[in-house]
């Protein structure tokens, strides 16, 4: 099991498509990307902050219970292409 640990940092859109992909490489679970995503929406000490609203409405997504059912390997593919996309 591999964490994901940032300290003090800017959550980018590029730091989102490693995680979506660290999850594809099996190298990270479902449990580690909503653990990450309570640590930053719920972050007491100002450590992380979000580049925009894309990145703050995905984590709020793998944070929110009643969506975490559907963290899967076709919706963080699907949500990794989006991603790339608008980055290109």
């Amino acid at each position: 099991m591999s964490v994901i640990l940032f300290e003090d940092m800017n959550i980018t859109r590029g730091e989102l498509i490693k995680i979506c992909n660290r999850f594809l490489d099996d190298k990270i679970s479902k449990e580690e990307i909503i653990h990450f995503a309570t640590s930053v929406m719920f972050d007491d000490e100002d450590k992380y902050e979000c580049e925009d609203e894309i990145v703050e409405e995905i984590l709020a997504q793998w944070d929110n219970v009643h969506t975490q059912s559907k963290i899967n390997n076709r919706s963080i593919e699907l949500l990794r292409n989006a991603l790339l996309k608008m980055e290109s």
